[in-house]
């Protein structure tokens, strides 16, 4: 699945392609397969959020996705009741669990990203489910068995993290290798969407099991999902695309990566709103539990606020999928503006109404504003260079969610839950605004960049 470069054509038109990526003939599409991608655009727009359903191996995607983030969310709900159970609740350990688990994804994921682009994508995330089961069955034996200790816990969930790791980068480019490029928003947006379906359905299905602390049960579901993932991926057969062929070092490749992204306007942007709405946003979820209980007033509210922000972001990625405007920066920075507007409302709210409702606003352009800037992503890069430009991707958001979270944690103390959440909320305000106003700007350096680069 190759990509044409702007410069490889004639008739390519640079300022186009800056303002829209998605415009094939802007990107250097020669114009008898521009209309013919125009026609399958149109189609895809009449289908809608669905299209890439039409897909059999998005389908197969789709499946091992939803089974095994369903399993995910039984076992990390299950190792924190463990570690809880393990310690006697010493916050510290259940820190270093989060630390743990989702670390790696901040330190591994550029060698992740070299990974996916030199070697088979689908192979890897097969090792990365078998790694994920074989650790879930060593958890399962010393759970049944009562061995487990806070150390072994951490120990394993760190490897788990590093499979997460591997896995994310080439998770995300094989969504795009399983589809037609003018269906990818469709892909991403529904990937989007079962995510958050998961986010509410695991948590349910692992309440009995929290209650009666057979953990041994969470993780052998979680062996089972992994495994029946890793079986619907090995049935998949993905279009052929083009490996990197580079042969210098790896450090070389890795920062090859990042001048792709500067080269691509506007990555690096993008890649921007990414990483703050990760750590003034998604970081706030680590203050729930004392806002309900400081400002709401009641610990059980927690888990409504949850499902309320997990329905909207499930919503933002159908709506997002929907769309029949080409996708642009300046639409997800304005969605990171009213993301803001919502958390400083939230933030403001004394009663549990108006607090839901801010919730569900921000869950929804959360994950709207993810949805379009993953599809953006995806659009701009060559596909030799898709594995490293979506470890930048898992960085910016998972990888910072960590840091965010004990940054939000650390100065609740001293400044106080809601003040903390409104200056969260402010950043977002004022960063989505600043990127909107010159997001007009970067397409034109990008038009330029462009320009250059047929002219040689």
């Amino acid at each position: 699945m190759s990509r044409t470069h702007p410069e490889e054509s004639l008739g390519a038109n640079p300022a186009d392609a800056a303002l829209n990526p998605a415009d094939s003939v802007a990107m250097g599409v020669p114009s008898s397969r521009a209309e013919a991608a125009a026609s399958d655009t149109a189609d895809s727009r009449r289908q809608g959020t669905f299209h890439a359903f039409a897909f059999r191996p998005f389908r197969l995607l789709f499946a091992a996705f939803l089974i095994n983030q369903t399993g995910f969310w039984i076992s990390h709900l299950s190792l924190q009741g463990l570690i809880v159970d393990l310690t006697d609740n010493d916050p510290l350990q259940s820190g270093l669990l989060f630390f743990a688990l989702f670390s790696p994804a901040f330190v591994l994921a550029p060698l992740a990203g070299v990974a996916a682009d030199r070697f088979d994508r689908k192979r890897i995330v097969l090792v990365c489910y078998a790694g994920i089961s074989l650790a879930c069955a060593l958890l399962t034996v010393l759970s049944a068995q009562g061995l487990l200790t806070p150390g072994i816990v951490l120990a394993v969930s760190a490897a788990m993290g590093v499979a997460f790791a591997f896995s994310g980068p080439a998770n995300f480019a094989i969504a795009a290798n399983t589809v037609p490029m003018e269906a990818l928003p469709s892909a991403v947006s529904l990937q989007s969407a079962a995510n958050n379906l998961t986010r509410v359905v695991g948590p349910l299905l692992a309440a009995p099991m929290l209650a009666t602390h057979r953990y041994d049960v969470s993780f052998s579901i979680y062996l089972v999902a992994a495994s029946v993932a890793g079986f619907l991926t090995w049935r998949m057969r993905i279009e052929k695309y083009a490996v990197d062929s580079d042969e210098s070092g790896i450090w070389s490749r890795i920062r090859s990566g990042f001048d792709h992204a500067r080269e691509r306007e506007p990555a690096l942007p993008a890649l921007s709103v990414v990483a703050i709405l990760s750590l003034f946003g998604v970081s706030h979820v680590v203050l729930l539990p004392v806002y309900c209980q400081d400002v709401l007033a009641d610990p059980k509210y927690f888990a409504w606020l949850v499902a309320v922000s997990g329905l909207g972001a499930m919503a933002g990625a159908l709506r997002t999928g929907q769309m029949r405007k080409a996708i642009t920066l300046r639409s997800a920075s304005l969605g990171l503006f009213a993301y803001g507007g919502a958390l400083t409302a939230f933030a403001l709210s004394s009663t549990v109404t108006p607090a839901l409702c801010a919730q569900l606003v921000a869950g929804y352009f959360y994950f709207s504003v993810m949805t379009k800037l993953q599809t953006l992503l995806q659009q701009l890069v060559d596909e030799s260079k898709r594995g490293r430009i979506m470890s930048l991707f898992q960085i910016a958001w998972a990888g910072l969610v960590p840091f965010g979270s004990l940054a939000m944690g650390y100065l609740a103390r001293p400044l106080g839950t809601t003040t903390t959440l409104m200056a969260a909320g402010i950043v977002c305000l004022i960063y989505g605004a600043t990127i909107s106003v010159f997001s007009s700007r970067w397409s034109a350096d990008a038009a330029s960049a462009a320009a250059r680069r047929s002219a040689n």
